[in-house]
């Protein structure tokens, strides 16, 4: 079991390469860690449960942010429950394989029906202002078929509040985003961050090289509305300018808009020195909109 930790770390994620979404893979020639912008998702209602609501902080001034207390301690089977709980409500009562740990899931790509077996990362338990909070991801797993290149991966993204006695209230559930190809989604190294008082999101970047140019955006995906979005329009690197880099840091001391904190956007490369914006939430758009 893992613990997510409260301050996030510089995001710097250039070292990282894995497959881009299948429809763009003609035209990419390197892929790098696959984002979720403009993705195909699938997403099951969460699992009803008995569970007590999660206290909520008091309503103060404008200006408090609701603090987070230390997760509970979950034991191993009670992580599992929650786990086992989601995939079934997310893959079927009777989807799930022993034998050879897969989650069996159909899912409609661009040319035919796939069957993919989707498998559960390693769970993480982090702190939030509403109490403490499961998040975990799935994955396709490419050697259980034979995929073709173009065949994407898929992921799947979850999570849900949970209570000392193990009662979880699913938060957001998405069954199957495509991305990646044969059959690999190459999201595993994505990084689970604090992006608000009591969210979380996987923070990663898509992109790719095409005749030696190397785009990359960064990607964030959230819980809004009971599902994962992509709420990142931040670039990590462009055409314009292939030489400079942008590395981004959530400001957990900022004022939240929305619930999302404030972003530290670091430009630099060209010659130049060092710059650094803050991005602020767009609550219209519902996005951290481009670095300046």
């Amino acid at each position: 079991m893992h613990t997510a930790p409260e301050q996030p770390a510089v995001i710097s994620v250039a070292r990282s390469t894995r497959a881009l979404p299948a429809r763009h893979a003609l035209w990419l020639g390197v892929c790098l860690v696959a984002g979720l912008t403009a993705c195909k998702a699938q997403a099951p209602a969460g699992e009803p449960s008995t569970a007590p609501a999660a206290a909520t902080a008091p309503a103060t001034a404008a200006a408090a942010t609701p603090t987070a207390a230390a997760p509970v301690a979950l034991s191993a089977e009670q992580l599992q429950a929650v786990v086992d709980g989601m995939l079934r409500k997310a893959y079927g009562e009777k989807a799930f394989n022993a034998a050879t740990g897969c989650w069996s899931h159909s899912f409609e790509g661009a040319n035919d029906t796939l069957d993919y077996c989707m498998k559960p990362d390693t769970p993480k338990v982090v702190a939030a202002a509403s109490g403490t909070q499961v998040y975990f991801q799935t994955y396709s797993d490419p050697n259980a078929d034979t995929y073709s290149l173009v065949d994407p991966g898929l992921r799947g993204a979850f999570a849900a509040t949970v209570t000392a006695d193990g009662k979880w209230t699913p938060l957001a559930a998405t069954a199957a985003i495509d991305q990646g190809q044969a059959g690999d989604c190459g999201c595993r190294d994505a990084q689970l961050v604090q992006v608000g008082p009591d969210r979380h999101g996987w923070l990663g970047t898509a992109g790719g090289t095409w005749q030696g140019v190397t785009v990359t955006q960064y990607t964030l995906l959230v819980p809004v509305a009971g599902v994962f979005r992509d709420v990142s329009r931040i670039a990590q690197s462009s055409e314009d300018s292939p030489s400079e880099v942008v590395q981004i840091q959530i400001d957990p001391t900022g004022t939240p808009v929305d619930g999302f904190y404030p972003i530290k956007a670091t430009r630099q490369g060209d010659g130049a020195a060092a710059a650094t914006s803050v991005i602020a939430f767009d609550p219209k758009q519902q996005v951290y909109p481009g670095a300046p």
